[in-house]
């Protein structure tokens, strides 16, 4: 709860140009800075929802009731009280405080509530645009039962909305990365149960995503077509040739913490389980095990203490304990680097999966991998 000035008020009283100004930046007293775009603070209509909350859920992560919902604009309040709606409790100890409603009652915006205001800039310069989301697997033929994964470059303020309906997602339409990456590390535990994959997807489907967030244009919307153990989806649409399933589809299962792993369905039993790097948030493997179950060779150079792993269109070279690899012969580098653990040599399975064309999919509430290719 807060009381104060109008911010639209306040800038006009300051001579803003309406037709010009394109961008606001807010920073505290302590540095903290927030930029907003104009037409997400003032063109699009923000609202108080006093259920917003109202929920099974206690912690917010499912969408409470938009009912009694209640315009608002956007406010620098001068008296303020958090985790209060009785306004004797209200004082000036955050002021200025920049306050704003919610669009959906899904939106997260209680880091854009900026204490200790100190400056307000307005900026003619165009707001740039957040990246697309990508999907994991890409679009294509899928075994059936597939569990989609969606992602953007920050997985943070940058929300990622989805259909599958087929109509264009909003800010309205389901949220994908309820938890920002900010928080992964500690919130582990709950991470699967909140942040869920798409699916199991058992029939064709058309999966359609942006990503918006502030202070930037919303994403392109794109979409991700399933085509379901290799059926080709209506209307005489042929599945396009990069999209087809081949012939000698391979697919691989694992569990993190688990020996049993299969390969097309036989059972196969690990000396060394998959487990996650919690520093680096990726998972690793046994080399020898995932390169040849994907049909490549695996070399060991004991004095460079290098894997090297080859199959007919790709050179991997990792480096024990270094996060530069070489793909045929290019440098790069990567976010977790291979090492020894339990006797065997182990390595990012992400990257060397997809290095090798295949897909992965990975399940949070049973922690299943699962690789395409």
């Amino acid at each position: 709860m807060g009381k104060g000035v109008k911010l639209w008020d306040l800038l006009l009283e300051a001579g803003i140009k309406e037709d010009e100004a394109k961008l606001i930046i807010f920073t505290s007293a302590d540095g903290y800075t927030v930029t907003l775009t104009i037409k997400e603070l003032f063109h699009d209509r923000r609202y108080r929802f006093p259920y917003f909350k109202d929920s099974k859920d206690s912690d917010g992560h499912l969408p409470g009731s938009a009912e009694k919902a209640v315009k608002v604009e956007p406010l620098v309040a001068l008296i303020s009280v958090e985790g209060s709606d009785n306004p004797k409790y209200m004082n000036d100890m955050n002021s200025f405080l920049l306050m704003l409603g919610q669009r959906a009652v899904t939106e997260q915006i209680g880091n854009l509530f900026v204490k200790y205001l100190s400056k307000i800039e307005v900026s003619t310069a165009e707001p740039g645009q957040w990246d697309a989301p990508r999907a994991n697997p890409p679009s294509g033929a899928i075994p059936k039962g597939t569990m989609v994964t969606l992602s953007n470059l920050n997985n943070d303020d940058d929300k990622i909305y989805y259909t599958t309906d087929g109509s264009n997602p909003t800010f309205n339409s389901p949220m994908y990365n309820w938890v920002a990456s900010r928080w992964w590390s500690a919130r582990e535990d709950v991470l699967g149960t909140i942040n869920l994959p798409i699916g199991p997807i058992n029939e064709n489907t058309s999966i359609k995503a942006v990503t918006i967030g502030p202070g930037k244009k919303d994403s392109e919307i794109v979409t991700f077509n399933y085509y379901v153990d290799g059926t080709r989806p209506g209307n005489g649409v042929e599945i396009p040739d990069d999209q087809k399933p081949v012939k000698d589809l391979k697919i691989i299962k694992l569990t993190i913490g688990k020996p049993e792993t299969s390969i097309n369905g036989e059972l196969y039993i690990l000396d060394a389980v998959p487990y996650i790097n919690i520093e680096a948030e990726r998972t690793l493997v046994p080399v020898r095990f995932i390169s040849e179950a994907m049909g490549a060779d695996v070399g060991w150079d004991p004095e460079t203490r290098q894997a090297i792993i080859t199959d007919e269109k790709k050179q991997i070279v990792l480096t024990i304990g270094s996060k530069d690899v070489l793909v045929n012969g290019e440098k790069q580098t990567i976010d977790c680097a291979a090492i020894i653990h339990s006797n065997r040599t182990f390595v990012p399975l992400r990257f060397v999966s997809e290095t090798l064309e295949a897909q992965v999919n990975y399940n949070n509430e049973t922690r299943e991998i699962t690789i395409t290719k």
